[in-house]
């Protein structure tokens, strides 16, 4: 009761006649969205972890709850998130794990501190639109092990299991304005931009906006990576 509702949809920023037609049903451009990649012109250069982190294969049978906690932990600082209960959380990623062909376990990883999971990277063998590439699906670093160098080593893990699987590039979809300061990272890993998809949306009952928009304190916070 009370909350905002919206319409949202995105099209590519070359299709014109997409962007046009959305326009003219009344939506309105809020976001921009850049997909990159990196091209393998041999091996990725090796991580550098920081001290205390090693990192792991997620276990179903074991990690899954723990994973997709952290999962959600992680993109908590995310333009347009919004918190929901943990159960229906579970049941989308159970749902995401047992019928998306491009899950594979093996490529589903985990920095940790101990017992504590830092970081995780859930890559997919290929893209949805793209057999050969790697897909980097969810990436993120928790708040307390942000800036320390972990996002980057995580990321080049990834793509040398990319790598190791035989693929010559691998993909990541980035909010342009990511609050977190994600592009930055992706771009020092060697990742370019080769498209970018804008958001539209309309709004259909005015309220209280449940969607994280800016973060309060990430001037000083919030420079990660």
């Amino acid at each position: 009761d009370g909350a905002r509702v919206i319409a949202v949809t995105f099209v590519s920023g070359i299709d014109r006649s997409g962007a046009a037609l959305f326009e003219a049903a009344g939506m309105s451009l809020v976001r921009y969205f850049n997909e990159m990649q990196i091209v393998f012109n041999g091996p990725p250069a090796s991580p550098v972890w920081p001290e205390g982190i090693s990192v792991r294969t997620m276990n179903r049978a074991t990690d899954e709850e723990a994973f997709i906690r952290a999962l959600d932990a992680g993109f908590e600082d995310h333009w347009g998130h919004v918190d929901q209960p943990f159960d229906q959380v579970m049941e989308y990623w159970q749902h995401v794990f047992d019928s998306y062909p491009g899950f594979d376990e093996s490529l589903a990883f985990m920095a940790m501190d101990g017992d504590e999971i830092a970081g995780v990277s859930l890559c997919m063998k290929e893209a949805e639109f793209d057999a050969e590439l790697g897909w980097v699906d969810r990436f993120a670093v928790l708040r307390p092990w942000r800036q320390r160098g972990l996002g980057l080593a995580l990321l080049q893990h990834s793509f040398a299991e990319l790598y190791a699987r035989g693929k010559e590039k691998a993909g990541l979809g980035v909010d342009a304005d990511n609050l977190t300061g994600a592009t930055r990272l992706y771009e020092k890993a060697g990742m370019h931009p080769v498209n970018q998809f804008v958001v539209y949306e309309m709004e259909l009952r005015p309220g209280v906006d449940l969607s994280l928009q800016e973060l309060e304190s990430k001037a000083e916070e919030g420079k990660t990576s």
